[in-house]
This record gives C-alpha cells, structure tokens and sequence, in this order.
C-alpha cells in the first residue's frame, strides 16, 4: 500500500512539471532589456560650437534632471566622424529602462518644464531657434534584447 501511495504521489508530481517544462521549452530566446531612443542631428556649416554649447548646457541639464529622477538611465552623444551625404554628424542617445504610459509621460512633461522654468511655447520657440544651425534628421526607438537564460 505504501509503494503505491508513493507511486501516486510520484505520478501527480510528474503530471504537474510536465506542462511547466513544455511551456518552458516555449518562451522565446530573448527578452527585452531596456529602451534606447537615437536622434539623428545635422549641424549647419559654422553651427557646431553653438550647438554643442546648447547641449552642454540646456539639454544636458535636463537628461541630468532625468537621470537623477530615474525616468532616464542614462544618456549619450555620439559623433559621425566621416559623415556620408545625408547622414547625421551626431547622435543623441537616451536609455530608458522601460517605456512608460501617456499619463506619466504627460506629468514628466509638465514636472520638466516646472523644473526648467518654461512654457510649452518657450520650449517651442527654443526648438525652432536651434533649427538655424541644426536639423534633427531620422529618430528611432529601439529595444536592447538580452538571451533568456
């Protein structure tokens, strides 16, 4: 009686893994990891030094409002150092470690622009300023994958 208590036992435990291990063996490779945002920017002939010290100042400002309020992971800019026809002289790199909703993304903006001490129409007029020696060219958002082990 008590082997085949045992056995029973043994039995239900097997019927039990057996649908964890297939759904296991079913999952995809890879999973994501976090989110990276990459503009594109071409600087006008003469624009440089005028664009690298608003990067410098204005908009570093705020990737480092992002990042200590960990909306952001970090951030970067990256340089094309032999720029073909058509293709952008730098990159401005944002990571985030997931993408988050509407509303949040609302209240982030509004929390920004308290912090920065503008309107939306300063930002606006500030954008369009910059558009003298600067032209934001392709922008995509892109997932890092990592292995699912």
């Amino acid at each position: 009686m008590k082997k085949l208590m045992l056995a029973a036992l043994a039995a239900s435990t097997l019927a039990f893994a057996a649908p964890s291990a297939a759904f296991a063996q079913d999952q995809y490779p890879l999973k994501g990891a976090e989110w990276i945002d990459v503009t594109g920017i071409s600087i006008e002939d003469g624009g440089g030094l005028r664009y690298a010290q608003w990067l410098a100042t204005e908009w570093r400002k705020r990737l480092d409002f992002q990042v200590e309020k960990g909306w952001i992971e970090s951030y970067e800019i990256w340089s094309n150092t032999y720029p073909r026809e058509n293709e952008p002289n730098l990159w401005l790199v944002v990571r985030y470690n997931d993408w988050t909703d509407d509303e949040t993304w609302e209240t982030r903006g509004r929390e920004m622009r308290e912090y920065m001490a503008q309107s939306i129409a300063q930002l606006n007029e500030e954008s369009g300023n910059r558009a003298q020696y600067r032209k934001v060219g392709s922008e995509v958002l892109i997932k890092r994958l990592v292995w699912r082990d």
